[in-house]
């Protein structure tokens, strides 16, 4: 056993674990509201909360995954990296929840038209 392997978790890493989780969810709640919000997706903000709460939830699991393997992969000892490679991976990971999560072509919006993506989203990134 390596004496990254045996290394004890710190303090600093379970921060900066519950700090990859909060933040990514929080940044996927804030992106789909204000999507849905501009497309005027959704009956209103108490009808939506349950899908939120769902996508959030599971954009903050998948990076807070992300944030374990890179720190297995680099050591324990290391923070420096796996914090970056998280920070980006949980941006790549926005993309998807995005595609999957905005409102859906044939949606019945008014304000996004033709294809419900809102007017703030890249045009060269597709959803």
């Amino acid at each position: 056993m390596s004496e990254s392997e045996r290394a004890p978790y710190s303090a600093a890493a379970w921060g900066i674990g519950w700090g990859v989780f909060l933040v990514s969810g929080f940044a996927a709640s804030v992106l789909l509201s204000n999507a849905w919000h501009d497309c005027d997706t959704g009956v209103n903000a108490s009808a939506n909360l349950g899908s939120l709460v769902l996508a959030s939830t599971s954009m903050a699991a998948a990076s807070t995954l992300v944030w374990a393997l890179t720190r297995r992969v680099t050591g324990r000892r290391r923070l420096l990296w796996p914090l970056l490679l998280t920070t980006a991976g949980a941006a790549v990971l926005l993309w998807p929840l995005m595609a999957l999560w905005h409102a859906p072509d044939g949606y019945p919006v008014t304000f996004c038209p033709p294809d419900n993506v809102p007017r703030w989203w890249p045009a060269w990134l597709p959803v």
